[in-house]
């Protein structure tokens, strides 16, 4: 018992310290702009799974246009160039006095006092200036450069990136930006996946794991609930995992979902509040997401429990890592929430029933085990150093 109360009190410390740098040292209280002259309207956002990575910034359409103006989002200082380096094409950083940096890619060109601070030979350069902090101070506003289509770009657009500029954590840029946006939509869930737990579940009478459309219509509305009418049946541990998209009111494109929280009878089990993602924690996002389901299918489920070994910090759960055990023949009801930047949200309810099992034994919900797992990943750091 002297063990597990110490393994517990270690936990308790580092969860409570280990998130200490989650917001950037500097003066938080400066004014973001759009860095366009017009209405923005995303075709992507922030930390949407994608193969061995996630999006790491917002994409902000061009009209399909090359050539249009791009603005500092804030003040600060011109920190460096790049030109055909981690596929953003021409990028341009801008380092701000809140500790964070924005970037800006697939630029046609810079702004004339940057350009001249290259010597290109041609457009397969690759080439890296770095300027001396306040030696091209901006503010905000301030025209940087001309968009374009350079790098790894399928179309026209800004991609817009805000890092810690400290440790290089990527940062969801609408946590600055967000007013300057129209979206009253919420995000919506197309279905979900029971995984029972190899040899310790089943769901519905299968040890496979399965996928169950929620039967909703295609809705575009600030806030939803939706019930489920057929019910299900569980016995042992089972995983679950999630399909659904953001939508805003302004365009076709669906988006990564920002918050997830998974409920069992009101209690929560799972949360996913994706912002502050280390550059080091992105191939996790094919063990978050089922990596074999997309290549089959092209359609992410995201899990709402997590793999052993896993440490991306924009995942919470509790001892059990999110994974529902079934051990008492009753009806567990289930409720995923999903939420945005902006607060619109959704709701999904449905019902399963404990049905008990022959083929598997629930064990214990918490034991000496689950308290070193959760040992283990509170070891992993929130940030990693900088790798740019």
């Amino acid at each position: 018992m002297k063990v597990e109360s110490y393994f517990l009190a270690c936990c308790f410390l580092l969860l409570t310290g280990c998130g200490g740098d989650a917001e950037p040292v500097g003066n938080s209280d400066i004014e973001y702009v759009s860095p366009v002259d017009y209405e923005i309207v995303l075709a992507g956002n922030f930390g949407e799974p994608r193969p061995w990575h996630f999006h790491g910034g917002i994409d902000i359409k061009t009209g399909n246009q090359e050539g249009k103006k791009i603005y500092s989002v804030a003040e600060g200082y011109v920190s460096h160039l790049t030109v055909n380096k981690h596929g953003f094409g021409n990028a341009i950083y801008v380092a701000h006095p809140d500790g964070l940096t924005s970037v800006y890619c697939h630029l046609k060109r810079f702004a004339d006092v940057y350009e001249q601070q290259l010597q290109r030979t041609g457009w397969r350069d690759t080439l890296e200036v770095r300027f001396a902090p306040g030696q091209f101070p901006v503010k905000a506003g301030e025209l940087i450069a001309i968009s374009g289509n350079t790098g790894n770009s399928t179309g026209p657009h800004l991609h817009l990136e805000l890092h810690d500029t400290r440790t290089w954590v990527m940062r969801d840029p609408l946590s600055r930006l967000a007013h300057l946006i129209a979206d009253s939509v919420a995000p919506q869930a197309h279905s979900f996946m029971a995984v029972p737990m190899d040899g310790e579940g089943v769901f519905n009478g299968g040890l496979a794991k399965q996928t169950f459309g929620f039967g909703q219509p295609d809705t575009k509305r600030q806030h939803t609930t939706w019930t489920v009418s057929r019910e299900f049946t569980a016995w042992g541990r089972v995983g679950f995992a999630l399909w659904a998209d953001d939508y805003s009111e302004a365009t076709y494109n669906h988006y990564g979902i920002r918050s997830t929280q998974l409920l069992v009878d009101g209690r929560e089990v799972f949360r996913s509040d994706v912002d502050s993602i280390p550059v080091s924690c992105q191939p996790e996002v094919n063990v978050w997401g089922d990596y074999l389901h997309w290549r089959r299918h092209r359609v992410w489920y995201m899990k709402s429990y997590c793999e052993h070994g896993m440490r991306l910090p924009i995942l919470h759960t509790g001892f059990d890592r999110g994974i529902v055990c079934f051990d008492q023949e009753r009806p567990y009801r289930l409720t995923y929430i999903l939420s945005d930047y902006n607060g619109n949200q959704s709701e999904y309810n449905f019902t399963v029933h404990g049905r008990r099992d022959s083929r598997v034994t629930p064990r214990r919900r918490l034991t000496l085990l689950d308290t070193y797992q959760m040992y283990d990943q509170c070891l992993w750091p929130l940030h990693t150093r900088k790798t740019i």
